[in-house]
């Protein structure tokens, strides 16, 4: 995949590698705004470990990252600020794509 941009993304920088059961692994490095996703099993600053339901349920906004980590259905490790950074940028997502409703 090729390079991307995101504002939801802005001021965050590192790497993320999601583990998902049964599926592989991907590493994306985000800086300021821009980020690359590529399969991979590299070293990242923040680790998360998953099933691919939780998977799909936490990048779609219906499940949260830090609850289910907290649970225990969803193992994060290394930079748990990363962590929570991710969850902010996926809830804005998920915001940004809701229909708009009309005033009546």
């Amino acid at each position: 995949m090729g390079l991307s941009h995101s504002p939801f993304l802005q001021g965050v920088r590192g790497t993320y590698r999601f583990d998902v059961e049964n599926a592989g692994s991907w590493v994306v490095a985000v800086d300021d705004g821009a980020f690359k996703a590529t399969e991979s099993k590299e070293e990242a600053d923040c680790v998360i470990q998953c099933t691919e339901d939780d998977f799909l349920e936490i990048v779609e906004g219906k499940r949260n990252l830090m609850t289910s980590a907290m649970r225990g259905s969803v193992r994060v490790s290394g930079d748990i600020a990363l962590a929570q950074k991710f969850h902010g940028f996926v809830s804005r997502l998920s915001e940004s794509k809701a229909p708009k409703r009309r005033a009546s």
